[in-house]
């Protein structure tokens, strides 16, 4: 893992409170529609996709704040009642880059946050995640970026 600075962005945002066995149903549900929301409203993307986990724990069972969130140009227009555009501050992040299949992806987080601890670092409540590449949960070519806030 790598020590990276997270710059502050601009996101159109679908949030809700949510388990983490819900995530993937939530993600089929969501994404598209919030790509189209992005393209009526004249926002242009400007990175991948995220998912932003707010005060996630691990525990299957405890609810959490999941953002789907497009990086989008820094503009101001009206988005419909259920999504938000804002911007999300900056933060320091131990970067990892996984490469392939995601569906079981609770070994490689385990194994990251036991990394993170024998470095001393102290985690924040945000974890995201950032699909470079993205072709569906099972695939090998999947690239993702996991970030874990640090203090």
């Amino acid at each position: 893992m790598t020590t990276k600075q997270i710059p502050a962005q601009k996101y159109l945002i679908y949030s809700t409170e949510t388990t983490l066995p819900h995530v993937n149903t939530i993600a089929m549900r969501e994404v598209e529609p919030l790509y189209t929301v992005a393209a009526q409203a004249g926002l242009e993307p400007q990175g991948p996709l995220e998912f932003i986990y707010w005060n996630a724990s691990g525990d299957t069972t405890k609810p959490f704040t999941l953002e789907i969130a497009l990086p989008i140009n820094n503009i101001d227009v009206a988005v419909p009642e259920h999504y938000l555009s804002e911007t999300r501050e900056g933060f320091k992040a131990l970067a990892h880059v996984h490469y392939g299949d995601f569906s079981n992806i609770d070994p490689v987080y385990k194994e990251l946050f036991n990394e993170l601890f024998a470095k001393g670092e102290k985690p924040t409540n945000q974890i995201r995640e950032v699909y470079i590449h993205w072709v569906d949960l099972t695939s090998a070519e999947n690239v993702t970026e996991i970030l874990l806030g640090i203090e």
